[in-house]
């Protein structure tokens, strides 16, 4: 999917937010969905961040923990606002459901909510969900320099590698008189940052001894990098079943 106009606004007003003069150049996603799962790649070349000094070219990249809020869309696929178009219907569903175990005509005999496993109610619940968003890169607020960094001699380039914690988990499991039903959505991410040559970070500014020899390069490289953010994700709620054995008193 090539950056259009909502992809482009909706990118540039939560770059330029975290910071100002950031913008993106060149976007492209590549979406794959099924009934269970969402997996997500994107490409993202930002320019406005850098400039050099001599040989050293610098580049501030606390742009990289940026939010975007918008609701952007793919056909009828609703690909960031996953949590409040997809995941609260179903909690607000099971929440209602949990207010009704014990009434006479209840088909449901009991509810429970977990939230990064920690017991919750189905309100917050439904507010965890409902809040959440795919490209929300606030994790990556962690320095450039605490990043794993590798360079690769092939082909002369300098990557640094974060995975955030798990940024979504939630289950929810429904007891309906001898099956036991869990349904769960989790999702993650990491995120790459790349340049041409061997560079180096101090907290979060890149630097670059570009010298001579790499003018070409530079005239390019002084307003653009690129994240990879490689998203992996089962974003709809997947079901799994057992019957149990009830036992009771003797």
């Amino acid at each position: 999917m090539a950056l259009d106009d909502k992809l482009s606004s909706a990118f540039t007003e939560a770059l330029t937010k975290a910071l100002p003069g950031a913008a993106p150049s060149d976007l492209t996603l590549n979406i794959q969905s099924a009934g269970t799962w969402l997996n997500i790649s994107a490409v993202i070349t930002v320019t406005g961040v850098s400039e050099r000094n001599g040989d050293i070219l610098s580049s501030n990249m606390s742009w990289k923990s940026f939010n975007v809020s918008s609701d952007l869309r793919a056909g009828i696929l609703s690909y960031n606002t996953v949590g409040n178009q997809y995941l609260r219907p179903v909690a607000a569903f099971y929440t209602n459901a949990s207010l009704l175990v014990g009434r006479p005509n209840s088909t449901i005999t009991g509810v429970n909510f977990l939230v990064n496993k920690t017991g919750v109610s189905g309100f917050t619940a439904e507010d965890y969900v409902g809040n959440f968003t795919l490209f929300d890169f606030r994790a990556l607020d962690v320095p450039l320099e605490s990043w794993t960094r590798t360079y690769s001699l092939s082909n002369n380039t300098t990557t640094w590698r974060y995975t955030p914690a798990q940024l979504l988990d939630i289950s929810v499991g429904i007891q309906r008189l001898n099956l036991t039903t869990t349904i769960f959505a989790s999702y993650g991410y990491h995120a790459e940052v790349t340049v041409q040559g061997i560079a180096r970070a101090h907290s979060d500014t890149l630097l670059l001894d570009v010298g001579t020899g790499q003018k070409e390069w530079v005239m390019l490289g002084i307003v653009a990098f690129t994240v990879i953010l490689a998203i992996i994700a089962q974003l709809f709620f997947r079901a799994r079943s057992k019957k149990y054995t009830k036992f009771g008193r003797w």
